[in-house]
């Protein structure tokens, strides 16, 4: 894990003004730094950038959680009163089956208003790093997708992906996409470990997870780095797929997440995804090759097994301890 050590704090934005802007309230402890704009700061990876990015080289300015991305003229306005090296957007709408209910939003969050942050982004000079998600590809190939593969969404929530992908490199071109798979973090309930492991907390319950639906487990903790690597040492400019090495399904990381975490993996029961049809499609096996982002050797990337192992590692505390009467015997 990256630690960063400096001089200087992380900026807020606050008070907001009649105009509808953002007063900025900047600490600089007497030194120059670069300023980077964070959108998503509030989420599962802006929160853990923010968590190592604290007291690092960096002024980083978190974009108010009431600056809604919708709002496309007030989020130019505020980047460009910010005048940012970098624009990080961490910010989207994740959740797969309400952007099937609700497209248009989803589009607007996640494809159109990463065009405005880039364009905002390169009318002030700076660069962005962009997201992205697996969900662009149609899960059908039999080996690893990289970057030039065909992008074939299967669910609204991908299409708007794919467009804040193409939007960001079109209107600021100097800039890096990032596309990660199946991000996860200790914050509680947000992500699928936490809620393997809050639903095996119940000693009683027997879980069902799919065995079909195969994507690369990565930590939110591995994407920082990744992030923090792109803006101390700038690769060239595009599209980089990051995230932890080989493929796992649902099932198999439900049952690492199990042993791992304390409790009896027998409990948790193999099931086809047609056992459990959601409202959203999910593209069936995304394996994501790396080789490029890994050629630059900015950063290794470790298997998603290792990189759970790593993970819980540094969680306050195996959940499955607390609960002897669901532990491994």
């Amino acid at each position: 894990m990256r630690t960063l050590r400096g001089d200087c704090g992380i900026g807020t934005a606050s008070d907001e003004r009649a105009d509808g802007l953002f007063l900025l309230d900047i600490e600089m402890r007497g030194c120059e730094l670069s300023r980077i704009v964070l959108f998503g700061a509030h989420g599962q990876l802006g929160s853990e950038f923010l968590a190592q990015a604290a007291g690092g080289q960096w002024d980083v300015v978190p974009a108010p959680r009431d600056l809604r991305l919708e709002d496309s003229e007030a989020v130019g306005a505020f980047v460009r009163q910010c005048e940012p090296m970098w624009v990080i957007n961490a910010a989207a709408m994740t959740d797969v089956d309400a952007a099937h209910l609700d497209p248009d939003r989803a589009l607007r969050v996640n494809g159109l208003a990463p065009g405005v942050l880039a364009r905002a982004a390169h009318q002030v000079g700076a660069r962005v790093i962009h997201i992205s998600s697996e969900a662009v590809y149609d899960g059908l190939s039999e080996v690893p997708y990289v970057e030039g593969d065909a992008c074939q969404p299967v669910s609204a929530y991908g299409v708007s992906k794919l467009t804040g992908d193409l939007l960001t490199l079109t209107y600021s071109p100097d800039s890096c996409v990032l596309r990660t798979s199946w991000l996860y973090s200790r914050q509680q309930g947000s992500n699928f470990p936490t809620r393997i492991i809050d639903q095996l907390r119940d000693p009683g319950k027997k879980l069902s997870v799919v065995t079909d639906i195969v994507g690369n487990p990565t930590p939110t903790s591995l994407l920082v780095d990744a992030i923090i690597v792109v803006l101390t040492s700038p690769p060239d400019p595009g599209l980089y797929h990051v995230c932890a090495r080989e493929p796992a399904s649902k099932f198999d990381w439900a049952v690492e997440i199990a042993t791992q975490a304390g409790f009896d993996p027998g409990r948790i029961t193999p099931v086809s995804s047609d056992a459990y049809p959601t409202v959203a499609r999910r593209p069936k096996y995304v394996d994501l090759d790396c080789s490029k982002f890994e050629a630059t050797g900015l950063l290794e990337l470790p298997t998603w097994r290792d990189a759970w192992l790593s993970e819980i590692s540094t969680w306050n505390s195996r959940p499955g301890a607390l609960d002897p009467s669901s532990a491994n015997t």
